[in-house]
């Protein structure tokens, strides 16, 4: 009964903070760690804690993978602007540890919003491990064949390389793509023959349609001689990008951009046009990836409570060692009693499916709402 009643407040306040997301967008991206900080005085222990609170965020979002020696240069770079990327800092408690020393234990809200300062900080390429990246802009020259806009995919591989991407190609660069059957068959609108690809050329798909209408326009103008009419033409291009999950075939990202040109000459305008539609698409293309990275490290939070410590470490070690797992974080720990922040795609359901395929305890699930699961261990 008591369960019962957990499960269905978690669900009742899952609800409540649900609406509030959509009331106040922002509410939604913070993250909130608990931390201590030492110093010689109480400021410079609050700053102490800030950066913690923004190292322990930033460990969420980074595969030790991309721990470089440069990167590493970078991200002490973010740690020492860390008070700029805190949202809300609540002291739990404070005093003096010892003469020279006062500690704080506090509660801090790091703001994640895709558009945070600290996500800017954060580049992609650490966000998504650095991707394969194919770029393919399609559209139908004068005879009706559908061939590639060079021009076009160009412009938005070099956009994904000065956002931080390293492993960007054209179509044209992997041999399998340049005349593939199933990129005509996204342009046509047929992505029933796209289930995605298991033969591993890349990890994401920029897939993009053009279509483009021309109009001739009169102008006047005037002379000696009287008025005349000068003939121009304007040229309307609108281009459409899906991001597609290779692997699987998801959407994860569309949109449409458009340009308008106008010359004297219809190719010219249709340049024109093309390299105006791109470039809004880059822009767009940056930021898709940019949102589609920060939602794709969002944790799963877990509330572990062992009969334990022992037990407790057993399991965390288990939990880590899972292929649904990307990441564990102790954000708090009590004797036998933890929260952590699992970084996974999976939902926390499956997680412990696998957990309890594994471990040698006994795994009983006290409530489970959205992204938050509360586990005994025994």
């Amino acid at each position: 009964m008591i369960a019962k009643i957990a499960i269905l407040r978690n669900l009742v306040l899952g609800l409540i903070f649900a609406v509030m997301g959509m009331i106040y967008p922002n509410v939604a991206h913070a993250q909130e760690v608990t931390v201590v900080g030492m110093g010689a005085d109480r400021d410079s222990a609050l700053r102490d804690a800030s950066r913690n609170a923004v190292e322990q965020v930033v460990g969420t979002f980074i595969d030790s993978q991309t721990l470089m020696a440069d990167l590493v240069i970078k991200l002490d770079g973010v740690y020492k602007k860390s008070q700029g990327f805190v949202r809300k800092v609540t002291v739990l408690e404070e005093g003096q540890a010892d003469a020279a020393t006062y500690r704080v234990r506090a509660r801090i809200d790091v703001d994640t919003d895709p558009n945070a300062k600290l996500m800017d900080s954060l580049t992609m390429i650490m966000r998504l491990n650095d991707p394969r990246i194919v770029v393919a802009v399609l559209e139908k020259d004068a005879t009706g064949q559908v061939v590639h806009n060079e021009v076009a995919e160009s412009t938005l591989n070099s956009k994904l390389l000065e956002a931080g991407f390293s492993h960007v190609l054209d179509a044209a660069q992997v041999a399998d793509l340049r005349d593939a059957q199933f990129l005509r068959n996204i342009y046509g609108g047929r992505r029933g023959n796209f289930q995605g690809k298991a033969d591993h050329v890349a990890d994401y798909l920029v897939i993009g349609s053009f279509t483009r209408d021309a109009n001739n326009v009169s102008i006047p103008r005037y002379k000696e001689s009287g008025m005349l009419k000068t003939s121009i033409m304007n040229v309307k291009a609108v281009l459409k990008v899906d991001v597609i999950q290779y692997n699987s075939g998801n959407i994860v990202g569309t949109f449409v951009t458009e340009g308008i040109g106008i010359e004297n000459n219809t190719a010219r305008a249709g340049d024109k046009a093309v390299i105006l539609a791109a470039g809004q698409a880059a822009e767009r293309l940056a930021e898709t990836f940019k949102k589609h990275g920060a939602k794709a490290v969002q944790g799963v939070e877990f509330i572990l409570t062992a009969g334990s410590e022992a037990k407790l470490q057993q399991v965390l070690q288990e939990l880590r060692s899972l292929g649904a797992v990307d990441n564990v974080y102790v954000r708090e720990q009590t004797g036998a009693r933890a929260v952590l922040s699992v970084e996974s795609h999976q939902k926390p359901h499956e997680i412990v499916r696998q957990l309890r395929s594994v471990s040698s305890c006994g795994i009983a699930i006290e409530s489970i709402a959205g992204d938050s699961c509360q586990l005994r261990i025994t």
